[in-house]
C-alpha cells in the first residue's frame, strides 16, 4: 500500500499545477469564445490586427458589466474606428450575405465621417471610456433587436491572449451558430439612423474633459464607476458645465515658469558644519597628521562645507465646497461647477491636496482630486441634492470635522462657492476662520451683497451679471484661480496659511470681479 503523500509535497507537485491549469481552461466557455471570434469573419474594417481584437474583448467585458450582450464583430469594427485602429474597407468582404456585408460597410463609412471619429486624436482612448461610448451608440438599437436576441445574457470572455492564439475566425464562423451577430448587423443596417444619431449626440468635449482628468498610463478615469461615466454620456443637461470647463482648462494647464533662487545642492556653499560627505571636506583638514585626522574623523570633529538645504513647502489641504442646493440652478451652477473643476485641477497640478465636496442641508462626502481614483468629473457633473438648505448645519459639521485630530492634512484652506443668500451664523464663521482661511465666491447675488460674516473671510469674490456674460466668465474664473495661486506662491507674509488665530477680522473690498482685504 502506498504511503500518503506529504501535503507540502502535494503543493510543490508540478503535475498538480498542470491539473489546475487544465481546470481553469475547462471553466472557460470555449463554445462562446470561438463563436465570438468567429463573428470577426464579418468584419469590414481594414488595418486592424491582433491588438484590436484583444481590445475589443476588453470593450465587450465593459459592456457586459453594463448589461449589454453585443457580438464581438460590432464592438471590434465600431471601436477600431473610434480609436483610430482601422478604417472601413473599399469593398465588402466576409463570408455572409454580400448585401448584409455591403450595408454594414456603408454604415461604417458614414460613421467614419462623424465628428467623434474625426476628433479621435483629441481625447485619450482608454478602454473604459471607449466601452462607455460604444454602449451609448448601441443603446438605441437594443429595443429593435429580435426578442430571442435581446434577452440574451451577456457573457464576459477572458482577455488572455493564449485562449485565442489558434482560433481562425473563418473556421469558427462556420462551426457555430452566428444568429446573434447576423441579427445585430441586420438591425444596425435596417435602423441605420439610430446609431448615426447616437454618434452625433456624443459630446466630444466631454471626452476631452475626461482625458484632461485621466489617471495614470493605461488607466481610463481610474476609480470612476462605469455607470457614472455612462450617465455623463447620456445626459444633455451637462453640456453647459462641460463647455465652461473646456473654456478654462486649456489655460489652467499651461506650463508656467517662475524665476527663483536656486536652493539645490549643486554649486556654492552655505556654511561649515561638523557633518558632511568626504567630497565636502574642508581642504585644511587634509593637512592634519594621519593619526590626528583619524581621531577627529571618529569623534566627528572634522569640518565640512555644507550646501544650502532645499526648502519644502508645508503640506496643505484645500477644501473646495460647492453649493448644490436648488438656488444654484442655471448659470450659477454652471459657473460654480466649472470653476470648481478648474480650481481643483490647478491646485492638484501644483502638488496640493484637494478635497471637493458639495453641500445643501448637509455637507456630503467628497472626492480627493489627483489621488489614485479620478472621480471628480462625474462627481461634479452629476451631483444632485434635493434636501433643501441648512447652511448653519453645514458649517457646524465642517467645524466639527476640522476640530477633530487629523493626520497628514497640514494647514487647511476653505473655498466656498455659493450664492448671495448663503446665511451662515457669524459665530461659526469666526470659529472656522480661526482654523482656516476662507475664500468666498458669491455668484449672481439678487442685490448688493450684505452678509454679516463677510469681514471674517480671507477673500471675497462677487460674480455679477457682467462677469457671467459668455465672453467674460472664463476671464473672471481665471482671475479667481490666479488670486488663489498668487496668495500661497508669493512672499510668506501674504500666505493664507498665516492667518491669525481666533477669527481675526479681515475687511474686504467687494466688486463684480474680485475683492481683496484692506491692509489693517
Amino acid at each position: 500500500m502506498a504511503e500518503p503523500r506529504d501535503p507540502r509535497q502535494r503543493q510543490s507537485d508540478p503535475s498538480l499545477g498542470g491539473r489546475r491549469r487544465e481546470a481553469a481552461r475547462s471553466s472557460v466557455n470555449v463554445a462562446e469564445l470561438e463563436r465570438q471570434v468567429g463573428s470577426l469573419a464579418l468584419s469590414q474594417v481594414e488595418g486592424a490586427g491582433a491588438l484590436a481584437m484583444m481590445r475589443a474583448l476588453v470593450w465587450q467585458g465593459i459592456l457586459a458589466r453594463l448589461g449589454y450582450a453585443v457580438p464581438l464583430v460590432v464592438l471590434h469594427d465600431l471601436g477600431c474606428m473610434i480609436v483610430g485602429l482601422g478604417a472601413p474597407g473599399s469593398v465588402p468582404r466576409g463570408i455572409a450575405e454580400p448585401e448584409l456585408c455591403e450595408a454594414w460597410r456603408q454604415l461604417l463609412v458614414e460613421i467614419a465621417e462623424s465628428d467623434l471619429v474625426r476628433a479621435q486624436a483629441g481625447w485619450k482612448h482608454r478602454d473604459p471610456m471607449v466601452g462607455v461610448v460604444l454602449a451609448r451608440i448601441l443603446a438605441g438599437v437594443v429595443p429593435q433587436l429580435p426578442d430571442d436576441i435581446r434577452v440574451l445574457r451577456p457573457i464576459e470572455l477572458p482577455v488572455d491572449a493564449a485562449h485565442y492564439a489558434r482560433i481562425e475566425p473563418s473556421t469558427a464562423f462556420t462551426r457555430y451558430d452566428q444568429r446573434q451577430a447576423l441579427a445585430w448587423l441586420s438591425t444596425l443596417t435596417t435602423h441605420r439612423l439610430l446609431p448615426l444619431l447616437s454618434v452625433e449626440q456624443i459630446d466630444v468635449d466631454a471626452l476631452r474633459l475626461f482625458g484632461l482628468f485621466r489617471g495614470g498610463p493605461g488607466e481610463a478615469a481610474a476609480g470612476v464607476d462605469l455607470a457614472d461615466l455612462y450617465n455623463v454620456m447620456v445626459s444633455p443637461a451637462l453640456a453647459d458645465v462641460i463647455d465652461f470647463s473646456m473654456e478654462l482648462l486649456p489655460s489652467i494647464l499651461e506650463v508656467k515658469r517662475d524665476a527663483g533662487q536656486q536652493v539645490f545642492s549643486i554649486d556654492g556653499y552655505a556654511s561649515i558644519e561638523r557633518r558632511g560627505g568626504i567630497d565636502d571636506l574642508e581642504l585644511s583638514q587634509l593637512a592634519l597628521d594621519e593619526d590626528i585626522f583619524e581621531q577627529k574623523y571618529v569623534d566627528d570633529e572634522l569640518f565640512y562645507f555644507t550646501h544650502e538645504k532645499q526648502m519644502e513647502n508645508e503640506q496643505r489641504t484645500h477644501y473646495v465646497l460647492v453649493d448644490g442646493s436648488a438656488s444654484m440652478r442655471g448659470v450659477r451652477e454652471v459657473f460654480a461647477r466649472g470653476l470648481a473643476l478648474a480650481l481643483c485641477k490647478r491646485l492638484a497640478l501644483l502638488g496640493e491636496h484637494v478635497i471637493l465636496r458639495f453641500f445643501d442641508s448637509r455637507l456630503y462626502e467628497g472626492v480627493r482630486v489627483g489621488a489614485q481614483g479620478h472621480a471628480e468629473v462625474p462627481y461634479v457633473l452629476q451631483f444632485r441634492a434635493e434636501h433643501g438648505r441648512n447652511y448653519a448645519r453645514v458649517i457646524r459639521q465642517l467645524n466639527a470635522e476640522l476640530s477633530a485630530p487629523r493626520r497628514g492634512d497640514g494647514k487647511v484652506l476653505v473655498y466656498l462657492l455659493t450664492h448671495g443668500e448663503c446665511q451662515l451664523p457669524e459665530s461659526e464663521v469666526v470659529t472656522l476662520a480661526g482654523r482656516a482661511p476662507i475664500y468666498g465666491v458669491f455668484i449672481l447675488p439678487s442685490g448688493p451683497l450684505d452678509l454679516g460674516y463677510l469681514q471674517h473671510l480671507y477673500r471675497v469674490h462677487v460674480i455679477d451679471d457682467n462677469a457671467l456674460s459668455h465672453g467674460r466668465r472664463a476671464q473672471k474664473a481665471r482671475q479667481i484661480i490666479s488670486d488663489v495661486e498668487a496668495n500661497y506662491r508669493g512672499p510668506q507674509g501674504s500666505q493664507p496659511g498665516a492667518s491669525r488665530p481666533g477669527g481675526a477680522k479681515r475687511k474686504s473690498n467687494m466688486s463684480s470681479g474680485t475683492g481683496k482685504p484692506r491692509p489693517r
